[in-house]
């Protein structure tokens, strides 16, 4: 299905939705750098028995990126939640990944606890803390481009060669020959696109500002935590942390696998959130 626009408070948010149109409803949130695409098998796999519901965040993919917007992570639940009002969805799974689930655990724990049936997590920041490499090498990047925008320019022209990309992106795979380099192209491109600069940066706050650990306890709905144990992006723990904190968790690692399982492990992930979410 084409996708559409939604405007709330004067934004624009790019959205989807793909499945029978009286099916339970999921809503998939993406992560940090990304966008509603990185759900595609994903929403293949599951739409012929949910009502699929993918949305690109404020300041990524097609959605608008305004200097001056609330980045936030409550902003963004806020803005989920409206999306679901609108479409007249009353409850609904989640299923996000890295900044996505820590976006939908703060919905189920924080905001509407009472409307999320179901949670799947892939590589779930919990407790806002990422990994060294993030911390001290792509974060000061990211701050680098919001003073000096230009330098995307360059990035994007680098990131068309695998040298390049393997350095940038070397947090999101355990090897980054797991898929072919022309098939993750439009995800190096979203993460570089024009205009990206100032709400990636406000993103980037937003998430270190944020500690779930507290909250977790709150949510009530059964929970999937997905993690690849070799993740360089977010720690291993925070899925451990997460596990112990919410009543209702399973919690599964995947071997020989970084911070995309959709990407590296999609056979066993497609089977681990599909038996979850019980496909009929």
């Amino acid at each position: 299905m084409r996708q559409a626009l939604i405007e709330i408070a004067g934004q624009r948010l790019s959205y989807t939705v793909t499945g029978p149109p009286d099916a339970p409803v999921l809503i998939l949130v993406h992560g940090f750098l990304s966008y509603q695409g990185v759900w595609e098998d994903t929403v293949s796999c599951l739409s012929s028995s949910y009502r699929c519901i993918t949305l690109d965040l404020l300041g990524f993919g097609d959605s608008d990126k305004p200097a001056l917007g609330d980045y936030s992570i409550a902003a963004h639940a806020r803005r989920v939640l409206c999306l679901a009002d609108t479409l007249e969805v009353t409850r609904f799974a989640l299923l996000g990944h890295s900044l996505g689930s820590q976006i939908a655990c703060y919905i189920a724990a924080r905001l509407a606890p009472q409307r999320v049936t179901r949670i799947v997590s892939v590589a779930g920041v919990v407790t806002g803390q990422l990994t060294p490499v993030v911390q001290f090498v792509s974060y000061p990047q990211i701050i680098l481009g919001a003073l000096q925008p230009g330098w995307y320019v360059l990035w994007r022209w680098l990131a068309q060669h695998p040298v390049y990309a393997a350095y940038m992106f070397r947090p999101w795979f355990y090897r980054m020959n797991a898929l072919p380099f022309e098939d993750w192209a439009k995800d190096r491109d979203m993460a570089l696109q024009p205009g990206i600069h100032i709400a990636a940066s406000l993103t980037a706050n937003a998430i270190r500002s944020t500690d779930l650990s507290n909250d977790l306890a709150l949510i009530q709905a059964p929970t999937l935590i997905l993690f690849g144990r070799q993740d360089q992006t977010v720690p291993v723990n925070d899925g451990h942390v997460a596990a112990a904190a919410i009543p209702q968790a399973e919690f599964t690692l995947f071997d020989e696998c970084g911070h995309f399982p959709m990407y590296e492990k999609p056979a066993e992930y497609q089977h681990q959130t599909g038996t979850f979410l019980g496909l009929r």
